[in-house]
């Protein structure tokens, strides 16, 4: 009687965290795409662009055991080159016993897989997640690239969030 009692104080509530993996959070997250550095303000059409094929990428996905651990000084000066996305909740969640807020991954441009960098009320340390994916990165980093490519970019260093234009040259 005393496992039963047991199994369902214990038991069943890890059965169900152990069914969803940390791919299953990504539709809930407030999106934001960096680059180099800066967050790029995006149209919803381009937000729209990026969950399109960031959906494709990610379809048969499979979540890994990661290797990667993160450190805050290197995540920060890792944002300043290459493309990421970043996912901000406004819950705080925890997955195979692994607490975050807000998940970061890096773009590449022809990828099959990435390290999943987990923040905890601002500060991103500890193990990463990895994910496999059957398909390549490459049509993302192109939508990405386009993005990018306009220009329009938020300082991520001031709290303020000024945009700031850069002017194309047409040559």
């Amino acid at each position: 009687m005393l496992n039963r009692m047991m199994f369902a104080l214990l038991g069943v509530p890890m059965m169900f965290s152990a069914i969803f993996n940390v791919c299953d959070v990504f539709p809930y997250g407030e999106m934001n795409l960096i680059a180099n550095g800066n967050v790029i303000e995006i149209t919803d059409e381009e937000k729209a662009d990026i969950q399109e094929e960031f959906i494709n990428y990610m379809e048969n996905a499979i979540e890994t055991p990661a290797l990667a651990v993160t450190f805050p000084e290197l995540y920060n000066k890792m944002l300043n080159e290459g493309y990421f996305l970043n996912f901000k909740f406004d819950c705080h969640f925890e997955i195979n016993g692994l607490p975050f807020d807000e998940l970061t991954i890096q773009i590449g441009e022809n990828d099959q897989g990435f390290n999943i960098f987990r923040g905890n009320k601002g500060v991103f340390q500890g193990r990463c997640f990895y994910v496999n994916t059957e398909n390549s990165s490459s049509k993302l980093y192109e939508v990405i690239d386009k993005i990018v490519n306009s220009n329009k970019q938020v300082d991520m260093n001031k709290n303020d969030n000024i945009i700031i234009e850069e002017e194309k040259t047409q040559e």
